[in-house]
C-alpha cells in the first residue's frame, strides 16, 4: 500500500454561481458550491484521508449548513492502492451528488406547491453536480511530485468529456419544445405549464411566483428553484438591502418603525425576507426591496386580484411616498466585490513538504474564516470567501475601505507563513470593483466585476506593473463604462483618490459633479498637443488650469486652492498622454463611490 495525493474538482462552477438575475442566486449558487464540495470533504475526512484543501479547524466545519466555506477543489492524501482510492473519489463523488438531492428537496417543501414538472425535476436533480478526481502516488521524489503530477492528470480530465449518444433531430431530445430558464437559458424549466401567463388559471399562484422572485413570463429550472429557497435564508443579506443601507440609517427611528411593521405581513408570507445575518441591520431587518419605487410597482402588478397582497402593498406604498418626497430614494447602485490572491501558485511551487502545504492552507482559511466579520464592519455581505477568493456585496461609500482591508489582511496572514517557511514569494491581493445598477441582471453584473479583476491581475502590463492592484469598472444605466485602476504600493494615487471621494462626499461637496466631464472634454480637446513629434504638453495643462479658475460647485463657491493644487499636481506628476483622461476617470468613479443615496447621484425623484 502506498501514500496517494488525491485531488477532486467539484461543479459545475458556471452553472452554480454566473447563471443569476438576483443577489439571491449569486449568493445561493456560492453556497451550494461550498455544501457539496463540503459533503464531498466529509466524506473524505470521515474515511481517514487527511485534508490538506480545505483544513477545517474541527469536524464540526464539514456538517452540512456550517458556515465554513470550501471551494470546489478538495485536496487529500489517502493510504491505500489504486482500486481503494479510485472508489474513495467515487464516494465523495456520490456524498456531493446527495448532498444537492437534499438541498432539491429541502427547497421544494419550502415552496409549499405541488404541480412541478416531476420528470423534468428527476432529470436535472440527478444531473446537475460534475465531479472530476486524479491522483499520483508519493514516491521517492515527493510529495510535491505528486501534487504536481494530480494536477496534470486532473486538467487533463477536466479537458475529456463523456458525451452520450446524440438524437437524430431535435425533436428527439428530452423535453424538447419546453421553456428555458430565465436565468441563463440551458436548462428546461420545472414550473408548470402556464405559469405565468396574464390570466391563466393554471400554473404557480401568485404567492408562490413571489416567493420565487419570478414575474409573470420567467421560468425556472431545477437549480433555479434550489437557489430561490434553499439555505438560510435569514443569514442572507439581498443587495437592496445594502444598497438602501445609508437611506434607512438616515431616516427618523419612527419612520423606520412603521416601515417595519407594514413589512411583517409580507415576511410572515414569504414574500419578503427577514435579513438576521448583519448585526449592523437590526434598524430594519428586513430585505428593502420594496423600498424602491420600481420593485414596489412591480409587485403591485403582480399582485392581479390578491386583494390582500395589494392592501399590503398599497399600505406600505402610502408611507413611502412621503418619505421619498423628502429625502429621495435609496440608492439604486451596489458594488460586487471580487478578490483573488496574487502569486499562490509561486508558493506552493516553492514548498514540497505536507506540512508546508498544510500550514498555506490554515493561512488561507484563517483569512477566508475571517472575510465575513470583516465585511460587515463595512456594511456588506460576503457571498463566498474561500482560501484566497473573495466575493461579496457592498454599498458604495464603504467598497474601497472594505478592499483596502482585505487586502492588508491577506498580505498579513499569507506573508507571515511565507516568510516562516523560508519562500521568496509574497502573496498579495488583486481587488476587482464592479459598480452597476440594482436592475440590471446580476450575471452580468458579476461578469463586469470579474473584468474588473482581471485589469486588477493586469496580466497585459509589464512585469512590474502587475498584481497587487485595485481596478474599478463603473457601469451606468446607459451602459458607459468607466475604468480606473492603481496598484495597492501607490501610496501618492491611492491619497489622491480617496481625496477625490472626501471632496465628493455629500457633507462636502466641494467639487462640481461636471468636473469630471468637463475634464474629460479638455482631454479630447487638446488631444493634438500630446502628440510627438510636435507635443506641447503645456496646452492641455493650462486649459485644465483655466477649468478649475472657472468651476464652481453647487453652492457657487470656487474650488478651494488646496484642492485645486492637488489636482494641478496629480496632473503634472503623471507622465503620458492620457493623464488629463485617468484624472476624469477616477473623478467619475470617486463621485459614484461617495454616494449615499439616488440624490447623491443625480437622480432625480419622481
Amino acid at each position: 500500500m502506498s501514500d496517494y495525493v488525491l485531488i477532486l474538482s467539484l461543479g459545475p462552477v458556471q452553472g452554480f454561481i454566473a447563471a443569476a438575475r438576483r443577489s439571491r442566486d449569486l449568493w445561493c449558487g456560492s453556497w451550494l458550491l461550498s455544501e457539496i464540495s463540503k459533503a464531498a470533504a466529509h466524506a473524505l475526512d470521515q474515511a481517514g484521508a487527511r485534508l490538506i484543501f480545505p483544513a477545517p479547524g474541527s469536524a464540526a466545519d464539514l456538517r452540512p449548513g456550517s458556515d465554513f466555506s470550501v471551494g470546489n477543489k478538495v485536496q487529500v492524501v489517502v493510504r491505500g492502492d489504486e482500486a481503494q482510492v479510485r472508489a474513495l473519489a467515487d464516494t465523495a463523488a456520490k456524498a456531493a451528488r446527495a448532498r444537492f438531492v437534499a438541498l432539491a428537496a429541502e427547497a421544494r417543501e419550502r415552496l409549499g406547491v405541488g404541480g412541478l414538472r416531476e420528470d423534468v425535476w428527476q432529470a436535472q436533480v440527478h444531473d446537475y453536480v460534475e465531479s472530476f478526481a486524479a491522483w499520483a502516488p508519493i514516491t521517492e521524489a515527493g510529495y510535491g511530485d505528486a501534487v504536481n503530477h494530480a494536477a496534470q492528470a486532473l486538467t487533463a480530465r477536466k479537458a475529456t468529456r463523456d458525451f452520450g449518444p446524440s438524437a437524430r433531430c431535435a425533436t428527439e431530445t428530452p423535453f424538447y419544445g419546453l421553456p428555458k430558464s430565465s436565468l441563463d437559458g440551458a436548462r428546461e424549466t420545472v414550473l408548470p405549464e402556464d405559469a405565468g401567463k396574464g390570466g391563466a388559471k393554471r400554473g404557480l399562484p401568485v404567492r408562490a411566483r413571489m416567493k420565487l422572485g419570478i414575474s409573470g413570463n420567467e421560468q425556472l429550472d431545477c437549480a433555479g428553484v434550489i437557489k430561490r429557497l434553499a439555505g438560510k435564508v435569514e443569514q442572507f443579506t439581498p443587495l437592496s438591502r445594502i444598497a438602501a443601507h445609508r437611506w434607512i440609517a438616515d431616516l427618523p427611528a419612527a419612520d423606520r418603525e412603521r416601515l417595519a411593521a407594514a413589512y411583517e405581513p409580507l415576511v410572515r408570507e414569504s414574500l419578503a425576507t427577514r435579513v438576521k445575518g448583519n448585526p449592523g441591520f437590526a434598524d430594519f431587518e428586513y430585505d428593502a426591496q420594496y423600498l424602491y419605487r420600481a420593485r414596489l410597482e412591480a409587485a403591485l402588478g403582480e399582485a392581479r386580484d390578491d386583494l390582500e397582497l395589494i392592501g399590503w402593498l398599497e399600505a406600505l406604498q402610502k408611507l413611502l411616498k412621503p418619505l421619498w418626497r423628502t429625502y429621495g430614494e435609496p440608492c439604486p447602485y451596489f458594488v460586487i466585490l471580487l478578490a483573488d490572491g496574487d502569486k499562490m501558485g509561486a508558493l506552493l511551487n516553492e514548498v514540497s513538504k505536507e506540512k508546508d502545504h498544510l500550514e498555506i492552507t490554515r493561512a488561507l482559511s484563517d483569512f477566508a474564516g475571517g472575510v465575513p466579520a470583516r465585511v460587515q464592519e463595512f456594511e456588506g455581505h460576503a457571498v463566498y470567501a474561500g482560501g484566497d477568493d473573495v466575493f461579496a456585496f457592498l454599498p458604495l461609500d464603504q467598497a474601497y475601505a472594505c478592499a483596502d482591508a482585505l487586502q492588508q489582511d491577506f498580505a498579513a496572514r499569507l506573508q507571515k507563513v511565507a516568510t516562516q517557511l523560508g519562500a521568496t514569494s509574497r502573496p498579495t491581493l488583486s481587488v476587482g470593483l464592479g459598480i452597476g445598477h440594482m436592475l440590471e441582471p446580476l450575471g452580468e453584473l458579476r461578469a463586469l466585476a470579474s473584468r474588473a479583476e482581471k485589469h486588477a491581475k493586469g496580466d497585459s502590463l509589464p512585469a512590474e506593473q502587475r498584481r497587487d492592484a485595485l481596478a474599478i469598472i463603473l457601469r451606468t444605466r446607459g451602459n458607459s463604462e468607466t475604468l480606473v485602476r492603481m496598484r495597492w504600493s501607490d501610496a501618492a494615487a491611492l491619497e489622491d483618490f480617496a481625496a477625490w471621494r472626501r471632496a465628493y462626499a455629500p457633507a462636502a461637496r466641494s467639487l462640481p459633479s461636471r468636473l469630471a466631464y468637463d475634464t474629460r472634454a479638455v482631454h479630447l480637446r487638446t488631444a493634438f498637443a500630446t502628440r510627438a513629434p510636435t507635443a506641447e504638453p503645456g496646452i492641455p495643462l493650462a486649459e485644465f488650469k483655466l477649468l478649475l479658475k472657472r468651476a464652481r460647485t453647487e453652492d457657487g463657491k470656487e474650488i478651494s486652492q488646496a484642492l485645486a493644487h492637488q489636482l494641478q499636481n496629480t496632473v503634472e506628476r503623471r507622465t503620458g498622454p492620457d493623464s488629463l483622461a485617468l484624472l476624469a476617470s477616477e473623478l467619475i468613479v470617486a463621485r459614484w463611490l461617495a454616494a449615499r443615496t439616488a440624490r447623491d447621484l443625480g437622480e432625480r425623484d419622481d
